[in-house]
């Protein structure tokens, strides 16, 4: 809504400003406050217009950040790259070497999907044949399920 604030943030901070100034004093705190906004942009305007005389170049205030700074106004295209090159290469040699082993966590997990499918397949065919899997006997009264899994049969994901 304004400026990143939603609208209960901003009731909150309305309601703040009338508990520590008041209804009577809080109007005269606002007009400070837009004075004192103004005047910093100002400042902030002026020195980027000195900046950009002194420099020769057109600054703006965004550019001010040292970063943004440096890259658009000191370093050449060739600098830039030859500053970023080696790190791009480092990337690159990161990638390659992890890349054996993003494949096999990608073959293990599928791995242990297809278990865990295969196992909750298993324990519905036990099931549906009458077996229990602890004693392989079909009595039910040898194992007492637990209250939750009395009318189905165990998986592998209540194991886990």
């Amino acid at each position: 809504m304004f400026g990143g604030f939603g609208g209960t943030e901003f009731l909150v901070i309305i309601l703040i400003a009338i508990f520590l100034w008041g209804p009577d004093k809080l109007p005269k705190a606002l007009a400070n406050l837009r004075r004192f906004i103004s005047k910093a942009r100002n400042m902030a305007s002026n020195a980027a217009a000195d900046l950009s005389r002194e420099i020769g170049t057109d600054i703006r205030p965004e550019d001010l950040n040292p970063k943004t700074f440096v890259r658009k106004h000191i370093l050449t295209e060739e600098d830039q790259e030859m500053l970023t090159s080696p790190l791009k290469s480092t990337m690159r040699d990161l990638q390659d070497g992890t890349k054996p082993l993003k494949e096999g966590l990608t073959d293990t997990t599928r791995d242990i999907e297809s278990t865990r499918r295969s196992v909750n397949r298993g324990s519905l065919t036990r099931k549906a044949n009458g077996t229990n899997g602890a004693n392989g006997s079909g009595d039910a009264a040898a194992v007492e399920p637990a209250a939750g899994t009395r009318d189905r049969a165990a998986t592998f994901d209540d194991v886990t």
